[in-house]
């Protein structure tokens, strides 16, 4: 979770004592708001203008799509984490190309120059069926930070690639959930209530979110790179370990990087590429 205002943590903390339904009602629309699209930085902006652009129509909104490299190369999905955007990928999808990839990503609703004020999980899902109806089986399925999370359950989902990489990733709903009440100072008393209000408004015809979205309870069946920085401020280094854990013959990459540098780091983009690349030439 991006940090919090000491103001904001301080009004969560002393509503959430004294009135209780208040600060559960403003929990629910912070836990739902992204916020202003973050915008393309300077570094990656020749990238994301050069980008062929198309659009998919989800849940009422449009989803910008885009697509670098070779038409007719091995298709890598690209998939980014809240309050970011495809055009923050800039120095992998460069990787990829030089290694003869498609490279296909999006703005998720609410996000980037996509339309819409609010996204979830279940709009992740769509756009990512949507772009392999007529992509096909993926070489590669990345994810960063809660873009890996949608992206492991897809493939856990029935989503067909010949592997997958989690970058940063939140592992589960319940795990985001509590990033979120830690991160605003919500009072322990109020959590499984905040918990609940959550999945009954927000995943109404779900019977339980937080089975179906746990990579630590369901696996992804994909070959699997996880890759972290041990610097990362957001989401702990121990949970890529755990998960790591979890999917047997995965393989773990540490690197000296924050939550989001790790996308820019050397080391990481390198680790990412290998593991596509070595499929693609030993699909078995």
């Amino acid at each position: 979770m991006p940090r919090i205002h000491p103001a904001v943590r301080t009004a969560f903390r002393v509503t959430g004592h004294v009135a209780p339904p208040l600060a559960l009602a403003a929990s629910l629309r912070a836990f739902r708001t992204v916020g202003p699209p973050s915008p393309v930085r300077d570094a990656d902006r020749a990238t994301h203008e050069r980008a062929r652009r198309g659009a998919l129509r989800i849940a009422g909104e449009q989803a910008v799509t885009y697509a670098w490299g070779d038409p007719a190369g091995p298709p890598v999905l690209l998939v980014h984490g809240w309050r970011s955007r495809a055009s923050r990928f800039a120095r992998l999808v460069e990787d990829l190309e030089a290694r003869g990839h498609r490279v296909l990503s999006y703005d998720a609703l609410a996000h980037g120059e996509s339309t819409g004020r609010y996204t979830t999980i279940l709009d992740h899902l769509a756009i990512i069926r949507r772009i392999q109806e007529s992509a096909g089986r993926f070489a590669g399925v990345v994810g960063h930070s809660f873009g890996a999370l949608a992206a492991g359950v897809a493939l856990a989902e029935g989503l067909r690639a010949a592997t997958f990489t989690a970058i940063a990733t939140a592992p589960s709903f319940d795990a985001l959930n509590q990033s979120f009440v830690d991160a605003v100072d919500l009072p322990p008393a109020l959590h499984a209530r905040h918990s609940a209000q959550v999945a009954s408004r927000i995943f109404p015809h779900e019977p339980d979110p937080a089975d179906r979205f746990d990579l630590l309870r369901h696996p992804v069946p994909t070959p699997a790179l996880f890759v972290h920085g041990d610097r990362d401020r957001e989401v702990p280094p121990a949970v890529s370990r755990a998960l790591h854990e979890a999917h047997p013959g995965s393989r773990l990459v540490i690197t000296p990087d924050s939550h989001n540098r790790v996308l820019d780091g050397a080391e990481a983009r390198a680790a990412i590429v290998d593991h596509i690349s070595a499929r693609a030439v030993n699909p078995a």
